[in-house]
Parts: C-alpha cells; sequence; structure tokens
C-alpha cells in the first residue's frame, strides 16, 4: 500500500503528462476535486487521457479488472473501499458512447458522484 504522499506525487506526474496537451489550466484541472467539470471538448479529452494513463479506462471504456488493480497497487487502505464501490456503480456507466472524450467525461462524473473520498489528478 502506498501513502497519501505517494499518491499525490504519482498524480501529478500523469498531470504532467495531459494537461500540456489538452491545453488545461490548473484551476480547470484542480476544480475536478470541488465536482466542477468543464464542459469543454479539451477538458473531456484531458479526462480521457487521465484515465488511459491511470488504466482505469482505454478510449472511454472501463477496464474493469486492470482497474481493480490499480485501485489495490496505487491507494492507500483507506481509500480503497470507497473507490471500489465506484468502479463497481460505474463501470457501465457510458456504455455505448461512440465518442472516448465524452464517454470519459461521463464516467468521470460518475466515479465523483459514486464515491465518497473521490480524488482525480
Amino acid at each position: 500500500s502506498i501513502t497519501q504522499e505517494q499518491l499525490e506525487k504519482t498524480a501529478r506526474t500523469f498531470r504532467q503528462v495531459c494537461q500540456p496537451k489538452h491545453k488545461i489550466s490548473d484551476e480547470i484541472a484542480d476544480a475536478v476535486n470541488r465536482g466542477v467539470f468543464a464542459d469543454t471538448k479539451d477538458f473531456k479529452c484531458y479526462v480521457s487521457c487521465l484515465l488511459d494513463i491511470m488504466q482505469v479506462a482505454r478510449k472511454g471504456k472501463v477496464n474493469y479488472e486492470k482497474s481493480l488493480k490499480q485501485i489495490d497497487t496505487m491507494l492507500p487502505d483507506h481509500m480503497k473501499p470507497a473507490f471500489r464501490a465506484g468502479l463497481e456503480a460505474c463501470k457501465s456507466a457510458a456504455q455505448g458512447v461512440k465518442d472516448h472524450c465524452e464517454a470519459a467525461a461521463i464516467l468521470l462524473q460518475c466515479f465523483y458522484k459514486n464515491n465518497p473520498k473521490f480524488v482525480f489528478p
């Protein structure tokens, strides 16, 4: 299990890959953890980029088995049950959505609603 500090460091690394690629400001990226989601193509594709890097999803489709593994290896113990519950509730939330950026945004909102310990890079 990793510490909160290690988690934050990893999250920053992920963000540094996706943020410049999709021209997302710190304000917009930080707002996610307060439940504020920008309704722009750039933001949705930024979310897709992060979900891909974290191996939660691939092109907007949840990778359930891999996500469970990621929860076990990438999160501190106190966060695991909430993240498992969020994954369970949202695994098919974006089913049938063709646009992977749109699908990623739907997943993000679902995870936010269904996980009391929600954090996003």
